[in-house]
């Protein structure tokens, strides 16, 4: 997927709504797979299993493109998983999962009610990360593995400290000196020997 950059959330986030007397608990929660975002979704299953609805969104970066999700969990067609799916759109969020548990409390919102209600659990949720400085950007990078001999070492070294790379990681044998380095461009050197994609 190519993405220069991509704003998401930094860790979890929680809000809690009531309208008409029913009580809307919106989880917000930074994923980074299609799979932590489907335990995310099981793991608030779970903690609210007396809820009358647990209803998920999620939009994640794949390998093939985004991935999007949404349930409506027992609710009406079209009024809580889409409505919360396209909150997140609206923000322009990824790599995210939101739930929306609701206890009902006796009083019907009707589809449009449903519809604001549960857009509106999730605005909250994201609208609380931002007043947090929890909406972060992370932006592309290119995360390398360098093979570096003893005799150019001094000389590698400098090149990438003028260059700016990051250096993560350093280990020694008695002939070569093995780095982790993270920047923004890949490297094209011939001690390279492995690229990963990543965003930081």
């Amino acid at each position: 997927m190519e993405l220069e950059n991509f704003k998401t959330l930094e860790g979890r986030i929680q809000i809690k709504i009531n309208i008409e007397r029913s009580i809307f608990i919106a989880t917000l929660q930074q994923v980074n797979s299609e799979e932590e975002a489907k335990t995310f979704v099981s793991e608030i299953n779970k903690t609210y299993i007396d809820a009358t609805h647990n209803c998920p969104a999620f939009r994640v970066i794949t390998k093939s493109g985004i991935v999007e999700f949404s349930s409506d969990a027992g609710e009406p067609s079209g009024t809580a998983g889409l409505p919360m799916l396209n909150t997140l759109r609206k923000y322009g969020l990824l790599n995210v999962a939101v739930v929306v548990t609701r206890y009902f409390g006796g009083v019907k919102l009707g589809v449009r009610g449903l519809i604001d209600a549960y857009s509106l659990a999730v605005q909250r949720a994201i609208e609380e990360a931002e007043n947090n400085n929890r909406i972060i950007v992370k932006r592309r990078a290119y995360k390398q593995k360098l093979k570096i001999d003893f005799l150019s070492y001094g000389k590698k070294m400098q090149q990438l400290s003028y260059i700016g790379v990051t250096i993560l990681d350093i280990s020694y044998t008695e002939e070569y000196a093995y780095l982790e380095v993270l920047h923004d461009k890949p490297l094209d050197l011939p001690e390279v020997e492995s690229t990963e994609e990543v965003y930081v």
